[in-house]
C-alpha cells in the first residue's frame, strides 16, 4: 500500500522539516481558570482602582493584579507575551482591551507591592479551620513557621541581583525569595525578595520575624544574631546544627521516656552556648535518629518544656517549606521571572501567595500539587472546573482517611 501523501504547511518548502519550538495553542475563553477566584477580591480591587494609573496610560493596579492572577491559575501563561494573549480573551474581567507587554513590564516596576498586603491579611482571616494532620502537635498552640530561602534566575545585567559565574564561565544572576510558611496549613506568612544588598539569608529573614511563633529552620540559620533576634521577638526556634558546631556546654542530661526512645531520640540535654554574641539563656540540645535511614541529626531549641519526641516531630515539619518551593517552581511554574525590578518581582511572588490563599479559601482544602496539576488540565482545555471538583473532593477524603489510619497505627504501636 502506498504511503499517504504528506501535506506541507503554507509557506514552507516540501520535504523540509519544521524547526523551533512547537507553537502554543490559542487561549480560548472557556479554558481560562481563576475567574471565580478573582471575583472574590472586588472590595480590594476598588481600593487599588483609586491609585493613580501607570504613567499616562489607562492601566491601573487592579488591571495588573487581575491579569497576573489569571496567569497564575493558567500555567501556560508564564511570560509577558502569553499574559498579553490571555488578556485578549479576558477583557471582561480585566476591564481593559489588553495588557501590552511593555506596559505590564513598566507597571510592575512602578506599582507598590505593599498595597497588596491588606488583601493577603484579609484572605488569611477567612481561612477555614482545618484538622491538624499530626495529633502529637496538638499541645503546641503557637504557629509553627518554617523559614528558608530559594534562588531564582535572572538576567546577568540586573544590577542589584546576586551575581555569580556558571560552570561554563558565563556570568549569571539570581534573586533569593525569603519565605516564611505555616507548616500546618501551607499559609504564607512573610515574603521578601533579596539581592546582593541584603547579605545572608539569616539577615534577610531577621528583618521580617514574627512574634510568638516557633521557627523551624535548617543549619544555614545557625547564626547567633538570628537566634537572639528570634528570642527578642518572644518566639522560639528549633534549628538543626552540624555535628561539631556550635559548641554546646551541657549542664544537665534529661531522662528519656519510652516514647522518646520509640521516636528515635538519642540524647536530651539542657545547657548553654558559649561564645561572644550567643543567646544569654538556657537552651536544649537533642540528638535524633531518623527511623528510616538510621542517621542522626543534632538539634538546638529554646523549647525547654516540650517532650523530646515532639521536638523531633517539629523538625520533620521543616520539609514542608522545601515542598512549597518545589511546588512553586515545578507545579506553579515560577521558574521564569518576567520582571527585573525589586518591585516587580515582589508583586509576582505576592500574586503567587494570593493565588494560593484564594484557592484555600474557596475550596476549604490545603493547596496541593495534586490540585494544581488538575488545574493545568483545565488550562489546557482537557477538563472543566466542574469535572475536577468531585475528583479533588474524593482525593481529599482519601488523604484524610489515610492520616486517620496512620494515627491509629501509631497509637496502637505506643500502647503495645
Amino acid at each position: 500500500m502506498d504511503d499517504a501523501p504528506v501535506t506541507t504547511p503554507p509557506g514552507e518548502s516540501p520535504g523540509r522539516k519544521r524547526r523551533g519550538r512547537k507553537k502554543r495553542p490559542a487561549i480560548v475563553r472557556e479554558q481560562v481558570v481563576g475567574r471565580r477566584h478573582a471575583r472574590m477580591l472586588q472590595q480590594h480591587l476598588a481600593r487599588l482602582r483609586s491609585q493613580p494609573a501607570h504613567g499616562n496610560r489607562l492601566v491601573h493596579f487592579d488591571n495588573l493584579l487581575l491579569g497576573l492572577l489569571l496567569s497564575f491559575y493558567n500555567p501556560t501563561c508564564r511570560s509577558l507575551r502569553t499574559i498579553e494573549g490571555l488578556s485578549h480573551v479576558a477583557q471582561e474581567e480585566l476591564g481593559i482591551d489588553r495588557l501590552c507587554r511593555s506596559t505590564t513590564s513598566d507597571a510592575l516596576a512602578a506599582f507598590d507591592p505593599a498595597l497588596l498586603t491588606p488583601i493577603i491579611e484579609d484572605l488569611r482571616s477567612r481561612l477555614p479551620a482545618l484538622a491538624r494532620a499530626d495529633a502529637d502537635l496538638d499541645q503546641i498552640t503557637r504557629r509553627i513557621v518554617a523559614a528558608d530561602g530559594s534562588y531564582f534566575n535572572l538576567y546577568a545585567d540586573v544590577a542589584w541581583a546576586i551575581h555569580l559565574t556558571r560552570s561554563n564561565g558565563r556570568p549569571a544572576a539570581q534573586v533569593r525569595l525569603d519565605f516564611q510558611l505555616d507548616v500546618r496549613n501551607w499559609e504564607p506568612l512573610a515574603v521578601a525578595v533579596s539581592g546582593a544588598d541584603h547579605g545572608s539569608e539569616t539577615a534577610a529573614v531577621a528583618e521580617h520575624l514574627l512574634p510568638g511563633v516557633i521557627y523551624v529552620v535548617d543549619r544555614n540559620y545557625v547564626d547567633f544574631r538570628f537566634l537572639t533576634a528570634v528570642l527578642d521577638k518572644d518566639s522560639d526556634f528549633v534549628v538543626r546544627c552540624r555535628e561539631n558546631a556550635p559548641t554546646f556546654q551541657p549542664q544537665m542530661q534529661r531522662p528519656l521516656t519510652a516514647r522518646d526512645h520509640a521516636e528515635g531520640v538519642v540524647r536530651d540535654a539542657i545547657g548553654v552556648l558559649p561564645g561572644r554574641g550567643a543567646p544569654d539563656r538556657l537552651l536544649r540540645e537533642l540528638v535524633l535518629r531518623d527511623p528510616k535511614t538510621g542517621q542522626t541529626i543534632r538539634v538546638l531549641t529554646s523549647l525547654l518544656d516540650v517532650p523530646a519526641y515532639v521536638i523531633g516531630i517539629l523538625y520533620r515539619h521543616r520539609w514542608q517549606i522545601e515542598l512549597f518551593f518545589r511546588w512553586l517552581k515545578v507545579w506553579a511554574h515560577f521558574t521564569h521571572l518576567f520582571s527585573h525590578s525589586r518591585n516587580g518581582l515582589t508583586i509576582q511572588f505576592y500574586v503567587a501567595v494570593l493565588g494560593v490563599l484564594l484557592m484555600y479559601v474557596s475550596t476549604g482544602h490545603r493547596v496541593s500539587k495534586y490540585a494544581v496539576s488538575l488545574l493545568s488540565f483545565v488550562a489546557a482545555g482537557q477538563a472543566t472546573l466542574e469535572q475536577i471538583a468531585p475528583v479533588l473532593e474524593r482525593r481529599e477524603r482519601e488523604r484524610q482517611l489515610e492520616r486517620q489510619r496512620l494515627a491509629r497505627r501509631r497509637a496502637a504501636k505506643h500502647q503495645g
